[in-house]
């Protein structure tokens, strides 16, 4: 390696490995000012992992840099372990606690009075959020979840699962990219702040779900590379598995179904499995007598919060002093199908385009939300979402509600700062040439 390049690697990857460190430092929010050096901390990691994967781009492929990825994967998202959880984690846990204790998570919310019991016995009850809704999360998700419950499982190794899901996912991801320079694009995955601490540090469970989506993704490729009819069919209900099995996480790669039908051709009879599945698993909980969606439903309809596109429609010509989402879900739905249809011959990079419409069209953008796209933004180089990613930190600063005027409300500062310097990205993407890998999926 060239001395200038590797010390100057070395020495982001150094910035980035002690300020991730030091988010440890800020991230009790119920003091007033932690979320806003929280915010500065996370950003200035995210400046420093630009840096160190711009530079590790540049250096020879080889062994050495294997060793150097894979030993920096690991590292960063060891150093996020130590991090404070998000909310979300006690919702795990309950959930789970829920199950084992004989009751049906679909049907009774938290505040239920038949689960007083398990209440008396939870000590972490005021820290769950959203208590009048019943669980809203995918029967596969619920399954793990009692399934760690019964083995008493703790936050840390909550985390340690999310973060072996998400090296198993760059790890598909390096197969996906493939060709000598597959370190360097699955760097900007596999080094990006908002996935490590999404996982490893606020253990949010969608490593869970990336995973088995990009398996699928790089089954479906296989299934069109293979010169046998028996290889092609192969590949493709194995691919279909695997996104069910996604699908039985989180509801998301269901939006990716309309392009994968493209890319599978006549085999896109084996995605019926994709919807089989979830719905095998949900025979355990009453379906379809039981109405497990519905809660979903119902959160999906009042939930608001940092959307990229709809407070403009708002603030224009429709206003919506309440933040409802009013019909925006059946806008993307139609807006993705309509995405795939333009991506008819080139399903690999709509896969991208379709994932990025929804969460441009999303009434909510939660950061971990980001996570999903970050993979095939790292397979297909689009520099916008990593730049998104860095930014959408900002978010957190809702935890500090002295800085708004209404508590969980956007103000014009905060969406441009979240906003603008991904588009500008965007905007320069458009005048870089395409590589050589682009051209040949096109």
């Amino acid at each position: 390696m060239p001395i200038v390049r590797q010390t100057w690697l070395w020495l982001a990857l150094l910035a980035e490995i002690l300020l991730l460190a030091a988010l440890h430092r800020f991230d009790d929010w119920h003091y007033a000012t932690m979320p806003v050096k929280f915010v500065e901390t996370a950003v200035l990691c995210g400046i420093a992992f630009f840096a160190a994967a711009s530079v590790f781009a540049k250096l020879p492929s080889g062994r050495m840099a294997t060793v150097i990825f894979w030993s920096v994967s690991i590292l960063l998202r060891t150093v996020a372990l130590p991090l404070e959880p998000g909310d979300d984690i006690w919702r795990y846990q309950w959930e789970g606690r829920v199950q084992n204790a004989g009751f049906n998570p679909y049907v009774l919310s938290p505040n239920d009075e038949q689960l007083a019991p398990v209440r008396a016995q939870f000590k972490d009850w005021n820290e769950i959020n959203h208590r009048d809704f019943s669980a809203i999360y995918p029967p596969g998700m619920e399954l793990i979840f009692a399934g760690l419950s019964r083995c008493a499982a703790s936050p840390l190794f909550y985390k340690l699962l999310f973060a072996a899901a998400d090296l198993g996912a760059i790890a598909v991801l390096l197969r996906l990219i493939g060709g000598r320079a597959r370190h360097a694009d699955a760097a900007w995955y596999a080094w990006n702040p908002l996935v490590i601490y999404s996982f490893a540090g606020a253990a949010h469970f969608d490593s869970l779900m990336i995973l088995p989506m990009l398996a699928g993704i790089l089954c479906f490729v296989r299934s069109r590379a293979a010169t046998d009819s028996a290889g092609q069919w192969r590949w493709a209900v194995l691919g279909a598995i695997a996104l069910g099995a996604a699908i039985s996480i989180k509801l998301v790669p269901v939006l990716l179904l309309p392009v994968c039908v493209f890319a599978l051709g006549r085999r896109a009879w084996a995605l019926a499995l994709s919807l089989g599945i979830p719905a095998l698993l949900s025979l355990p909980f009453g379906f379809p007598r039981v109405p497990i969606w519905q809660s979903l439903g119902r959160f999906i309809y009042v939930a608001r919060l940092n959307d990229m596109f709809w407070w403009i429609i708002e603030e224009t010509f429709w206003p919506n002093p309440h933040q409802k989402n009013y019909h925006y879900n059946v806008v993307i739905i139609v807006a993705v199908v309509l995405v795939s249809l333009v991506f008819l011959r080139n399903w690999q990079r709509g896969l991208l385009w379709t994932m990025g419409t929804a969460l441009i069209l999303s009434p909510v953008l939660h950061p971990w939300y980001c996570t999903w796209i970050l993979p095939l933004a790292a397979w297909r180089r689009v520099d916008a979402w990593q730049v998104l990613s860095v930014t959408v930190f900002a978010y957190y600063l809702f935890w500090d509600e002295r800085l708004f005027l209404l508590p969980w409300h956007s103000e014009p500062w905060l969406r441009s700062f979240i906003l603008i310097p991904p588009i500008v990205a965007a905007l320069f993407a458009l005048r870089r040439k395409p590589r050589p890998n682009e051209l040949e999926s096109a």
